[in-house]
């Protein structure tokens, strides 16, 4: 259901229901709700559904088997999307900022630590997590901020994961318009996560930017 969402062929988009399931009829196990919130919080994060991805609940079963330390891939999925999130709610949200930084800092120093212990697979997540924490924390060095963003496309890219460069380039985005207010530069990297996500075949999420973004799209190069 979650690549029907993405490829645009349902109505729903965060929520499971539609060709190949309805979540409000799934009767969850332990072994069957840990997928269930993996993929609800990779849904929420690239629909752009922060605050869902940031509070969806970790049940007891869903820990023994998300670990950060041992782990399968789908456990550091799970955990960066989480992150992402978090951030992306410490960036909207300013009375929760501390908050929502506190716990998104504690899965980044985790993500951090499977990188130095050898993970690979971790190593374009790092990287896009380096800049939003940047851009929460270092707002008179923007430019530093720039490169970090920069770097994370290019790793993702390197790795393969064109959908998590349009990720970086959408989270970018985001930081270029409300923290720098750079809107053409901005609308450039919008327009970079719609091509890349056109050619992953999410034409879920491409109408979804255009939706949100659709002012920033019809701007004029000359404004």
């Amino acid at each position: 259901q979650f690549c029907f969402n993405l490829m645009g062929s349902s109505n729903s988009t965060v929520e499971l229901d539609g060709k190949a399931m309805d979540e409000k009829e799934v009767i969850f196990t332990d072994a069957s709700h840990t997928p269930f919130v993996v993929v609800k919080t990779i849904a929420s994060c690239l629909f752009g559904r922060y605050e869902l991805g940031a509070h969806l609940a970790i049940k007891k079963g869903d820990k023994q088997i998300l670990k950060m330390i041992g782990g399968d891939f789908s456990s550091m999925m799970f955990w960066f999307h989480r992150c992402l999130c978090l951030y992306a709610m410490a960036r909207r949200n300013k009375t929760k900022k501390r908050q929502y930084m506190s716990q998104a800092k504690h899965i980044h120093k985790g993500l951090t630590n499977s990188l130095n212990n050898k993970n690979p697979n971790v190593l374009h997540y790092v990287s896009l997590l380096d800049a939003e924490k940047a851009a929460l924390t270092q707002k008179k060095n923007q430019e530093d901020v720039r490169k970090l963003y920069f770097a994370a496309i290019t790793m993702s890219r390197r790795v393969g994961c064109a959908h998590d460069a349009a990720l970086v380039q959408e989270r970018f985005a985001d930081y270029l318009l409300n923290s720098v207010g750079d809107s053409q530069e901005a609308k450039y990297h919008i327009k970079g996560a719609i091509q890349r996500y056109t050619n992953w075949g999410a034409m879920g999420i491409v109408e979804h930017l255009c939706n949100k973004y659709q002012d920033v799209l019809a701007c004029s190069s000359t404004h």
